[in-house]
């Protein structure tokens, strides 16, 4: 069961700023994607995105994730954020948004709470350093091996935590 989580942006940024889901990614991120990753964008699963409502009112792209179900677990993946909607933000604007985490921590805490119900736990794939940073300040923690993270949002014994570990890990990165 999906949950309202509009709750999660703060309500100073809610003026210009929206996260929500889409059903389809390549009509909304397509470029998006194609640019960051040389791929089109997944056609299944969840897609998040937040936009960004400038001064004059036009609402443009600021960033994008997905999220897969994996049988009782979440994939979260092909994140990335718009830097020409950015760079054209108010100052203010931009200063709020990264006070408050930035666009891809608010995707995500976003995602936690609309999800919260529909899995057990979140994983994600994260080799780079910053996005890491981020990942971490939003709830991942590392998952044992190199480049997994969890965010374990339920309470699972140990033996349930360590095969879903091993289940997403068999897979490889995502």
């Amino acid at each position: 069961m999906e949950h309202d989580a509009i709750h999660t942006l703060p309500e100073p940024l809610r003026k210009f700023l929206t996260i929500t889901e889409i059903d389809n990614a390549d009509f909304v991120v397509g470029a998006l994607f194609r640019r960051k990753f040389a791929a089109a964008p997944p056609d299944v699963g969840r897609h998040l995105i937040a936009l960004y409502r400038d001064e004059s009112g036009a609402m443009r792209l600021a960033g994008y994730s997905h999220m897969r179900a994996f049988g009782e677990v979440y994939l979260s993946g092909g994140s990335c954020s718009e830097g020409e909607t950015i760079r054209a933000m108010a100052p203010q604007h931009r200063d709020a948004i990264q006070a408050a985490g930035g666009i891809w921590y608010l995707i995500l805490k976003y995602a936690f709470a609309r999800y919260a119900d529909c899995c057990d736990v979140f994983f994600g794939h994260c080799g780079d350093a910053r996005a890491l940073e981020v990942a971490t300040a939003a709830g991942f923690v590392s998952a044992g091996h190199e480049h997994l993270i969890a965010h374990w949002h339920k309470p699972l014994h140990e033996n349930i935590r360590r095969a879903l570990v091993a289940k997403v890990h068999a897979i490889g990165p995502f």
